[in-house]
């Protein structure tokens, strides 16, 4: 072969070469060019899967705060053993507890202990579930953490299902379900009023709640009796400064400001946690702590109002459990959303624990959620338990209440026309 045919190849090759560079590039520049998605999935680190699982990961995703502003997430996923079904498989998205406010409580620092945490885990993959649980925002990432903001923690959720669609081998299809306790439990009823709207491409078939803090007032209040409260609020009053702005000493007692922040630095993910949190707590005993009449306080007061619990979508069947010795959500307050949700014609499942405390209640009624769960993937028609809340509700709250909830409940069950009175929820 003489070195002209030679030239010919060397330059066919450098030809060709140039052609598939610039291909390339132009299919970066057009990646790069399309813009950023909420849900888009950043990392997939595979990590040791927990039992029933065929694979796991710890993820980045994309998502936003309640202001709009785009932010990373961090979480775990857990993918089911077996074939997928032919539309994908389901996906339940869990809200943990809370775990604290400062940076590094994320859960999925620690995936052994975050998956023994989740209830329900190994009956929902062994069904078949993806089981996807946001760290929420500012705890595994960047940023500050907006404790019980319901809106940036139901997009977190939200998004978290949208990111387990794309990690790899998961052939997720569209359906999810919301789980959550406490923290989550708050975070899930946000789900269900904000899936609809936020990502109309997925389809929200329930969601479950356990423990769920639905009103925030009572936990602001200046005699909390309970220690794991004044925790909370310490969380939240730090949390709430640093993401709204809100004042502290608006709310709290100025001796007791080095303490709320000195607790706020500390996470809630094991038991020497909480020992530690309880004994801080102590000195609130000799500093005092809230001022109280949180709700009257310009600031404060909107805020709280603001992260109240909605109801969900009508559309959206909805599973409570509630524990009866709870000293953190009363039961009261969980009875009159449920009464409030049935008001609505909603479909609810209510179960009350007794004799649980506010971690029991999600301990026990963890079966009874992933049958729930499991029916709704299944498209079987959901319970419906507000025929009996009437009684339940009238049975605690006792005469001196009875008159205004009969007169209240007497609108739902016998379509007595709406007066002037005051809604269920002001009671």
């Amino acid at each position: 072969m003489g070195i002209q045919s030679w030239r010919i190849i060397i330059f066919a090759g450098l030809a060709a070469s140039l052609i598939l560079f610039a291909t390339a590039a132009e299919a970066t520049q057009r990646r790069s060019r399309s813009p950023a998605k909420m849900g888009d999935l950043l990392s997939a680190q595979p990590i040791a899967a927990p039992q029933g699982a065929s694979a796991a990961y710890r993820i980045i995703y994309r998502s936003s705060d309640s202001k709009g502003r785009p932010a990373a997430v961090s979480g775990l996923v857990a993918i089911p053993a077996g074939p997928a079904p032919k539309h994908g498989r389901p996906i339940v998205t869990w809200g943990h507890g809370t775990t604290g406010v400062a940076d590094g409580c994320a859960p999925s620092i620690s995936p052994v202990r975050a998956f023994a945490s989740m209830t329900g885990l190994n009956a929902m993959l062994n069904r078949g579930e993806i089981v996807v649980a946001t760290d929420y925002l500012g705890l595994g990432t960047s940023g500050v953490h907006p404790y019980l903001d319901g809106e940036s923690a139901a997009r977190s959720m939200i998004d978290a299902v949208r990111a387990a669609r794309q990690v790899p081998g998961s052939q997720a299809g569209k359906r999810f379900a919301a789980w959550g306790f406490s923290q989550g439990g708050h975070a899930t009823l946000f789900v269900g009023s904000r899936s609809a709207r936020y990502a109309p491409e997925l389809q929200l078939v329930g969601v479950a709640a356990a423990s769920p803090p639905t009103q925030l007032l009572p936990i602001f209040k200046a005699d909390i009796p309970n220690r794991a409260g004044k925790v909370v609020v310490s969380y939240a009053m730090v949390s709430w400064s640093k993401y709204y702005g809100a004042p502290i000493e608006a709310v709290a007692k100025p001796e007791a400001i080095p303490e709320i922040r000195q607790i706020a630095s500390t996470c809630s993910l094991s038991n020497s946690d909480d020992l530690r949190l309880g004994l801080d707590t102590f000195s609130y005993d000799r500093t005092g702590f809230l001022t109280g009449g949180a709700d009257k306080q310009r600031v404060w007061g909107r805020l709280i109002e603001r992260n109240n619990a909605p109801l969900p979508s009508r559309r959206v069947p909805m599973f409570i459990a509630q524990g009866s010795w709870d000293q953190m959500v009363e039961l009261p307050i969980t009875r009159n959303y449920v009464a409030r949700a049935c008001s609505k014609r909603m479909r609810v499942r209510y179960i009350e624990e007794a004799g649980a405390d506010h971690g029991g209640a999600a301990r026990r009624a963890a079966p009874a959620v992933a049958s729930w769960i499991d029916d709704r993937f299944e498209g079987l028609a959901a319970p419906n338990d507000c025929s009996g809340v009437a009684s339940s509700a009238l049975r605690f709250y006792g005469f001196s209440k009875s008159i205004s909830l009969v007169k209240e409940l007497s609108k739902v069950f016998f379509n007595i026309p709406p007066s002037r009175s005051r809604p269920l929820a002001a009671n």
